[in-house]
């Protein structure tokens, strides 16, 4: 079952756009284009309105289940890992996933507990860098390959 993202990037009113995810296909819709994801896969998903900035990470899911979480412009319902409302705490979360890029780990793989540890550490005060990189290493477990193990 492949999950719908609706993006919408002109208009005044609402704004959303993807912040890390690759898409399997990306078709027209009545509001903007619809980006198409098969299942187990983590999307970052931005959402502006006005001067508010929402952004959830979640994974997709192979069926709709009805205790899932629904997320305005996602289609079906998918496992909300993680939410910030705030455009810093948002910042944060795309430099933690450019640096899960950059460094070669596949946000895929990391386990959803990673991802509900992150935020429960953005949901206080903004953390220092060197936290997350703990929460990190603490879910990699053993020393990754390609020779990431310092982090």
């Amino acid at each position: 079952m492949n999950t719908a993202v609706q993006l919408r990037r002109t208009g005044a009113e609402v704004r959303s756009g993807l912040l890390y995810g690759t898409p399997v296909a990306t078709v027209a819709g009545t509001l903007g284009p619809v980006a198409l994801f098969s299942s187990g896969k983590i999307v970052a998903y931005r959402i502006r309105h006005r001067r508010r900035t929402r952004l959830f990470v979640f994974r997709t899911r192979d069926v709709d289940d009805r205790l899932a979480a629904r997320i305005p412009g996602v289609c079906p319902r998918v496992q909300l890992l993680l939410e910030v409302r705030s455009a810093g705490r948002a910042r944060l979360v795309r430099g933690l996933l450019a640096y899960l890029v950059k460094t070669r780990h596949d946000p895929c793989r990391l386990p959803d507990g990673f991802y509900v540890r992150v935020g429960v550490a953005l949901a206080g005060r903004l953390p220092a860098h060197k936290i997350l990189l703990s929460l990190l290493s603490s879910s990699l477990g053993p020393d990754p390959p390609g020779g990431g193990a310092a982090l």
